[in-house]
């Protein structure tokens, strides 16, 4: 992701913008045993991209300037400059790697665990905000409301992007996962610069530029569509000599792109790398923006199911410094050719989401709508033990939503109507209505079927539910609109957070 405390990698010839996205190269070192700067001639110029999260960025910079000497006279400074830093001395820095397969879904599912419970990444599908007809349908006030799947892509990030980059996390090294079609970050990006003095690298400038990132999945398409946005008048020069202020910053240049971790038979970016000296970065505000795209024919299974890998990279040129490309953290995206996604007369028939989050369903039981379902699934969840039907053993329920956590305990979509639904449909109505195995005292009190309904949890469309081997289950009786409201907003929560049958586990997050 387009955040760590410092990216920074150096080569040889130095890498085009052209080239970019082309051509890997492969890095030559300046840390030998001999000395940092051993491998590279005396008086060999280099650079690093440079790519800091925004609220530690200026620290950094302060830090760096402090360092280094001043020169405040407006000749060229030939004076030994301070060795970088503490923090940039660090010479046999990460590589570009060679583009390989996309990942396994053991692996993308083990590396978006972790980059999930590292940010505490939830979606925020929250069924209190999500209008209801009279009939307990999703109306067409979703498409103003931003809980809907994009369905098309434009030139500037969606009004939900402000949104999240309004949000705390959004000025973190890892940025902030809004939901599962929307991902942001602020930082500063740009490059160090170095040269070779009796040996060893001496540290001559850092340009940065401030920035704002998005990343907008699609429920029409296998891609993302990426942004980048600079801010203008933000060009920062620090450690430089007023000299170099004034005659050297202003000509070197710095290109950025997006691009995809694949090979291009699994995955393919389009857009090039979009490249300015720092006197126009200094001005140029408008947003630039790349498409990461999967390709279909590289999915897996019934649904083609893929798990990319997309990231941004920062190079540049200029006065003599020869500067590798680095590029950013990957973000990993999960994309599918799934046929039965659609809701109010819109099909979803391919789609990209994030997948370094945590997808849940809130109900909350504020929400007058749904309050005896929230309550009841809170219970079940809390105190399954206390819930009919009666077991003779310790009752275990699945599905309950803990912070920042993918575990072996979510629950799985499976299709309404379906044979395994229709299992659970049948255990549900044995132990609603007192009937084999639950007869008598086992089963659910008696309740007035005019106005209530019985609810069970985990869902019947789940493989989780009352049919289940592995899990136990729980059924109440609840007024019959909240029932019907509660299992309208399960239906649109499985196309909002886009809900694969049978693989993709999401939990329950139940709110006062």
């Amino acid at each position: 992701m387009l955040a760590l405390p410092l990216v920074a990698t150096l080569s040889a010839p130095q890498a085009t913008a052209e080239q970019a996205r082309q051509t890997p190269t492969t890095a030559r070192t300046a840390a030998s045993p001999s000395g940092p700067g051993a491998g590279l001639e005396e008086g060999t110029w280099f650079g690093k991209p440079v790519l800091l999260p925004y609220r530690k960025a200026k620290d950094s910079l302060d830090q760096a300037e402090k360092s280094a000497p001043k020169n405040l006279e407006a000749t060229k400074d030939t004076t030994r400059k301070q060795a970088p830093p503490k923090g940039l001395e660090q010479w046999e820095m990460p590589q570009l790697q060679a583009k390989g397969k996309p990942l396994s879904a053991a692996e993308a599912g083990r590396r978006a665990l972790a980059a999930a419970q590292k940010r505490g990444a939830r979606s925020y599908a929250d069924t209190s905000q999500v209008p209801l007809t009279k009939d307990a349908d999703t109306s067409k006030a979703l498409a103003d409301s931003g809980v809907t799947p994009p369905t098309k892509w434009g030139d500037t990030p969606p009004a939900a992007a402000q949104r999240c980059l309004d949000n705390d996390a959004a000025d973190t090294q890892d940025g902030k996962t809004f939901n599962r079609w929307l991902w942001c970050q602020k930082g500063r990006l740009g490059l160090e610069y170095f040269k070779v003095i009796n040996g060893r690298p001496e540290l001559q400038g850092i340009t940065t530029v401030a920035f704002r990132a998005a990343a907008v999945g699609s429920g029409k398409t296998r891609g993302v569509r990426t942004y980048l946005q600079a801010e203008e008048g933000s060009v920062d020069n620090d450690v430089w000599s007023l000299w170099d202020r004034i005659f050297t910053v202003p000509s070197l240049r710095m290109y950025v792109l997006s691009d995809c971790g694949e090979r291009p038979e699994y995955c393919g970016a389009t857009g090039s790398a979009i490249e300015h000296t720092w006197e126009e970065w200094d001005y140029r505000d408008e947003w630039m923006h790349w498409d990461v795209r999967s390709q279909e024919a590289a999915g897996r299974g019934r649904d083609k199911v893929s798990f990319d890998e997309w990231h941004y990279r920062v190079g540049g040129s200029g006065g003599g410094y020869k500067i590798k490309p680095a590029r950013s953290e990957q973000h990993t995206i999960r994309c599918d050719s799934a046929s039965y996604f659609s809701n109010l007369g819109e099909s979803y028939p391919k789609a990209c989401v994030n997948y370094e989050v945590v997808p849940n369903l809130r109900y909350k039981v504020s929400d007058a709508r749904v309050r005896g379902v929230a309550q009841h699934i809170r219970d079940a969840q809390n105190h399954p033990t206390k819930t009919y039907p009666i077991e003779y053993h310790t009752k275990d329920i699945p599905g309950k939503y803990h912070p920042g956590l993918r575990n072996e305990r979510g629950l799985h979509r499976i299709p309404y109507g379906s044979r395994d639904a229709k299992a659970n449909e049948d255990y549900k109505d044995a132990a609603c209505n007192r009937e084999a195995p639950y007869l008598g005292w086992r089963g659910l009190p008696p309740y007035d079927k005019k106005t209530k309904q019985c609810d069970e949890y985990p869902f019947q469309a789940t493989e989780e539910g009352a049919a289940s081997h592995d899990w136990d289950f729980s059924v109440r009786a609840v007024p019959a609109a909240e029932n019907t409201s509660a299992g309208a907003l399960l239906r649109w929560y499985f196309v909002s957070d886009r809900i694969l049958y049978g693989t993709d586990a999401f939990w329950v997050n139940i709110q006062n």
